[in-house]
Parts: structure tokens; sequence; C-alpha cells
């Protein structure tokens, strides 16, 4: 349990959660511009909260895809078990993923990592990366240099960063796929974005 876990399960946030209603029909066409063109048969998303891009993609990929998703926030998983139904919700955390070796095509994260310490980063890294097979997907706030946000009275809970250079750094055998920038009028708050693929695996035009 880290320090960060211990606030994100507490009425933090649960207020986090019901501040953040969100409409997933804005990021709709973000997820189609992310996801074009890809064999995706099973998604999981780390840290899903309220499950909204969980639903997302259940419009995109419909009964073809497996969608699962974790959320450490007690609050936040009964929301997402109402609203993303054709989903499996977990309570969980990036530091203990309780599913086998590359068992999902693809694994994701939005505006989670960006609340790791630098010093547990690369254990969410790494479990990330090993229950994929295939995807990875991060959107995240960036910054070239670890960059401390102060947020809502707390300096240990957000940071930007240049996360392809960890993935790769961490992980030399990722390729990156595609990249780009998403902003509120996507559905997202001013976040950037990396599909890695993993080497050996890219797929044949």
């Amino acid at each position: 349990m880290t320090e960060q876990l211990k606030i994100w399960q507490s009425d933090f946030g649960d207020a986090y959660t019901d501040r953040n209603p969100g409409d997933w029909r804005k990021r709709n066409a973000a997820f189609q511009v992310m996801l074009e063109g890809l064999s995706i048969r099973s998604v999981l998303e780390v840290g899903c909260n309220r499950g909204q891009n969980l639903i997302v993609m259940s419009e995109l990929f419909g009964d073809r895809c497996e969608l699962a998703g974790v959320e450490p926030n007690q609050h936040a998983l009964g929301i997402a078990k109402a609203s993303a139904r054709n989903s499996r919700i977990v309570q969980g955390d990036a530091f203990n993923l309780e599913f086998k070796d590359g068992y999902f095509d693809l694994v994701m994260t939005a505006c989670v990592l960006i609340h790791v310490s630098l010093s547990d980063l690369p254990r969410a890294l790494n479990e990330i990366y090993r229950v994929s097979s295939h995807y990875l997907l991060a959107i995240e706030y960036f910054a070239e240099e670890e960059t401390v946000i102060h947020y809502r009275d707390h300096d240990n809970l957000l940071w930007k960063r240049d996360f392809l250079g960890h993935y790769q750094t961490q992980f030399p055998d990722l390729d990156l796929v595609r990249q780009g920038y998403w902003g509120p009028e996507d559905g997202f708050d001013r976040t950037h974005w990396w599909l890695l693929e993993k080497s050996g695996m890219r797929e044949q035009p």
C-alpha cells in the first residue's frame, strides 16, 4: 500500500469521482484514432474509475472484445460496475494485477501513472507490461523533466513526466506505434498519449 493509494482509497478519491462524472461520448472519436486498425480482442484498463473508457471501447469493439477494469477506490468501483456493464470490474491497483502473463491484447492507463511516485513507477510499469501480450496505451500528462504539481493541498500526488521515455528505458523492446495530444474538446484534460507495441508482435499489413 503506497502513500498515494491510501489517499485515493479515502474520501479524497470519492470526492474526485463525484467531481468528474465525464461524458464517454466525447472520447469516442479519440479512441477511434488511437486504436484504429488494431486487432483487439481483450482490454484491461488499470485505474478505470467510473468506467467511462470501458464504455467507449464496448461501443467500438462490441461483444467480440473482452473488457476488464481494475480500480482501487470502492466508490468508483461501484459506479463502474453499474455503468460499464459489459466489462469485468475488480478492485485492485497497478502494483498487483491478478491476471496471467500476457492475458490482454491491450493494457491501458488514463491519468493514472501521473499519481504514482517515481520510486514506485517501475513496479507499476512492470505489472502493466507483464499482463499485456501486445499493446500498451498511456494517456498521461507530459513533461520532459519530472515535474511536481501542487494538487488540492498535496505535493505528493501528481507528477508530469516523459512516460514514453520511462516505458522504453525500462522495456527496450517496446516500439512506439503512434502518439498525440488530447484536450478538453476531445473529452480529456490536456493529456499526451502513446501507443506502444512489444517488438516481434507487429501486425502484418
